[in-house]
């Protein structure tokens, strides 16, 4: 669970905070103002989240041109062309005309 600091505590004890983040897996919420500001974490842990944000993305980068692939597949087709007779060449062309 996060626990809530304030940008005050945080200079005053900053080596405590690492160490707990380090060795505890603690995770900070670091705020100014009442208002949060920043986040401290593990570092295998920010590598952790940061890979399956990266694996997120990829995975909808993905699905989204697989869309996009059947949607112009169906476009070309409702315009009477044959998308697998056609060259790249072409298909710019077609793209070039839109």
């Amino acid at each position: 669970m996060e626990k809530i600091i304030g940008i005050t505590d945080t200079r005053a004890k900053i080596k405590e905070l690492i160490d707990r983040v380090s060795e505890k897996n603690d995770i900070y919420i670091v705020t100014r103002d009442s208002k949060p500001e920043a986040v401290v974490l593990a570092y295998d842990e920010y590598i952790k989240t940061k890979n399956e944000i990266d694996r997120a993305k990829k995975i909808l980068f993905e699905k989204t041109l697989e869309d996009l692939r059947a949607k112009f597949k169906s476009w070309l087709l409702s315009k009477g062309y044959d998308p697998e007779s056609l060259s790249e060449e072409e298909i710019y062309k077609i793209i070039k005309n839109i």
